[in-house]
């Protein structure tokens, strides 16, 4: 498939990718025993690295970077594979818990019970791990960070601490805090029973959950018309990407296809989103930032954007855009080269 989506059809289904090469790390996190997954790919033909075109992945709270970001999708490639075609070093990894990196000691046995498993104070602590790694691999002096949804409260939150190694932010979706809906009012009257240190540290929400698949594709595309849910992603599209999600991130105990995700972020969104708090604060990030939003997204609608938007206000550019017919996970859609070309657009653009 060609990455264009203004290509002519029948030229682009007689060209192919050219040759990518993929690399793939263990890279020690700043906790003890934590190990970090990155995937890196680049153009396989030897050529120096771009110090202005390095870009680092930060997935959300329930897809580890592996399947969000580099899962080949509607017959072509992935945003990663993307990103190396137009020259770029592209990188991902899987926080603590995720995907193909670490899980806590007693996994297997304990995954429903214990405090929560990373929160975003640990998933920052691991992308800072990674953007260490990245920059000595590579030999630059700044980064470019792409988040998704809680990727944006990780990534935010590190571009806020270090402005000195963020070239430009792009936040996919991104989160704010949530205005109090029915829902939540009544669980946060229900949580008020409880003693205050568990009503502060939710824990009664466990390390991990887990996610059938059944509930994911209801939840993703909630809201929408059947035969446009089935357009924008389809579902023979969705259950190969689903498997693929298996594979790295499985229930043990299922025997349905459900994976198990940490819970950090939930006990985050319990504690402090929903409670009008955040994890950062945007003002203090000062790189040009970019902020693309679908218009079907129920998961961090606009006004989240909107808010984060305000508070940009050290950013040396900001922009918001919104893109029609895309979801919160426009990412792996049928339309997801019109987020791709945007915010790589924004990347190569220099903002004086």
């Amino acid at each position: 498939m060609l990455f264009d989506a203004d290509a002519d059809a029948d030229a682009a289904s007689q060209r192919t990718l050219p040759e990518i090469s993929v690399s793939d790390f263990q890279v020690p996190g700043n906790d003890p025993g934590v190990s970090i997954f990155v995937r890196n790919k680049r153009l396989a033909r030897g050529r120096a690295i771009d110090d202005r075109k390095v870009v680092i992945f930060v997935h959300g709270a329930t897809y580890a970077g592996s399947v969000a970001f580099d899962q080949a999708m509607f017959g072509g490639g992935s945003w990663l594979d993307y990103m190396a075609v137009h020259g770029f070093d592209a990188y991902l990894f899987d926080v603590r818990g995720y995907g193909r990196s670490s899980r806590p000691t007693g996994f297997s046995d304990n995954a429903l019970h214990g405090l929560p498993y990373a929160r975003t104070p640990d998933a920052v602590a691991d992308l800072t791990a990674v953007v260490d790694f990245v920059r000595q691999r590579t030999g630059v002096s700044k980064v470019n960070l792409m988040g998704w949804s809680w990727g944006t409260a990780i990534a935010g939150g590190f571009a806020s601490g270090h402005s000195d190694l963020v070239r430009h932010l792009v936040m996919v979706a991104p989160l704010w805090t949530i205005r109090t809906s029915p829902v939540i009012a009544m669980s946060r009257w229900m949580m008020s029973a409880y003693p205050t240190p568990l009503r502060r540290a939710a824990d009664f929400l466990g390390a991990f959950r887990s996610v059938p698949k059944c509930e994911a594709r209801k939840r993703w595309l909630r809201g929408l018309d059947a035969d446009v849910a089935e357009e924008v992603m389809p579902k023979a599209e969705f259950d190969a990407w689903w498997r693929s999600f298996v594979e790295i991130q499985c229930d043990p105990r299922s025997t349905e296809g459900s994976v198990m995700v940490p819970n950090g972020v939930m006990a985050d969104l319990t504690d402090i989103w929903a409670a009008g708090g955040s994890t950062y604060a945007p003002e203090g990030i000062s790189a040009p930032t970019l902020l693309l939003l679908g218009e079907w997204d129920v998961d961090t609608p606009p006004y989240m954007a909107q808010e984060v938007f305000s508070r940009l206000r050290s950013a040396s550019y900001k922009r918001l855009e919104i893109l029609a017919r895309g979801t919160h996970s426009m990412a792996l859609e049928l339309n997801r080269v019109d987020l791709y070309r945007r915010a790589r657009d924004f990347l190569e653009t220099r903002f004086i």
